[in-house]
């Protein structure tokens, strides 16, 4: 367990130069476009487009995959020197519950510091039911980011209190996994294999730094492909819904939108401000505050604190308490919880799975549990509150 642990602390250090570089690329590429294209007159709309879709939609792709790159390299280094196979061999009786190999262990694991290394590390399980189980399982477990946000707004609204909540997320997040097993293992692992995992130790070896480099940034440039495709996808559709021309959230489609439908989000116990900060974690994890920040403090455009570098206000927490209610609060965290991990996990687990059809049917079902989750959470806390 010492040893996953470190490797996922270490995993963030060759993560780092691809989080920078990342982070530089607005300011050195918008300023720059920004004045070429007002130089040759280009509609406003189309300067827009290229510098705010383009090059943020670029800088999150990039910061994005130097997580994939880092929990390739370092996982990838275990496996290389014949570590992993005694993993995958300690922990098989306990996967064996879940109808598992002892393999689905390390996705899991990694899943703790990120979902997108978590489905990639699925590529060792040679079974491709028990992959796509396991993965779906991965989902469940709530990664880095969402421990960016949880515990801030955990203790902005509960207080001491906060530890509570943190014990009911890893509670709710095991029952989770165990009732995902059930509804997609029927489906995806026969009952014929569900055997016990037979496999060959390695002797311990010194790793081929050539071939491991060769299989670390061929698997970073596909996810990198892959992802960029569905963050510029999803990121145009997010501005197109947000853009205005005067800045004014009230005047665009999203705000229309979000108002018309909040009398069913009220029934989840999500506001559309939360509603909206809801769906912008699907996105990333790390967008829910910003949006937040954004919807409620004018702190910056949807669009930039969903994709962008916006920042936060200084007094979130206050702005969040004199409009959010506790059940509220208590509901969102849950829904943000178990939501869609972020847009580059769903592009991860489908380069994993080759199969749209079953990527959309695990980005659909955690949209709902989660809906379902703050519904049960928001009417609960009524009653505590």
């Amino acid at each position: 367990m010492a040893i996953i642990l470190l490797g996922l602390v270490a995993s963030f250090i060759p993560a780092m130069p691809f989080m920078v570089g990342g982070s530089l690329l607005p300011s050195l590429l918008t300023p720059m476009l920004t004045e070429g294209l007002t130089a040759v007159h280009a509609p406003q709309f189309l300067i827009g487009l290229i510098c705010d879709v383009g090059i943020n939609a670029l800088y999150f792709a990039i910061s994005m995959i130097g997580f994939v790159f880092g929990i390739t390299l370092v996982f990838g280094f275990i496996e290389e020197i014949g570590y992993m196979a005694r993993i995958s061999y300690v922990f098989d009786n306990t996967m064996a519950k879940l109808g598992l190999q002892g393999k689905a262990i390390m996705p899991f694991l990694v899943s703790f510091g990120c979902t997108i290394g978590g489905a990639a590390g699925t590529r060792v399980i040679d079974n491709w039911g028990q992959r796509i189980l396991t993965i779906a399982l991965a989902w469940a477990i709530p990664c880095a980011a969402t421990w960016a946000i949880v515990p801030m707004i955990s203790s902005v609204f509960f207080g001491v209190w906060a530890p509570l909540v943190i014990v009911a997320i890893f509670a709710v997040a095991l029952l989770h996994m165990w009732i995902t097993s059930k509804i997609f293992g029927r489906h995806l692992v026969k009952a014929e294999e569900r055997t016990g995992l037979i496999m060959e130790l390695p002797p311990y070896h010194r790793p081929k730094w050539g071939s491991l480099l060769r299989y670390v940034f061929g698997r970073t440039k596909d996810v990198l492909i892959r992802a960029l495709k569905v963050i510029l996808l999803i990121s145009l559709i997010f501005w197109l819904l947000s853009y205005t021309a005067d800045g004014n959230v009230e005047h665009s489609v999203i705000y229309r939108i979000g108002t018309f439908i909040e009398p069913l989000t009220r029934v989840f116990g999500l506001s559309w401000q939360t509603f909206l900060a809801f769906v912008s974690s699907a996105v990333s994890k790390e967008a829910a505050l910003g949006v937040l920040s954004s919807l409620y403090a004018g702190t910056g455009t949807v669009f930039a604190s969903t994709v962008g570098t916006a920042g936060q206000a200084a007094n979130l927490g206050e702005i969040l308490i004199a409009n959010i209610a506790p059940a509220e609060a208590l509901a969102f965290i849950f829904a943000v919880t178990f939501n869609i991990p972020c847009i580059v996990a769903v592009a991860s687990t489908y380069q994993e799975t080759h199969s749209a059809k079953w990527t959309g049917r695990i980005a659909l079902y955690y949209v709902v549990m989660a809906l379902i989750m703050s519904f049960v959470v928001y009417h609960v806390g009524l009653v505590i509150f």
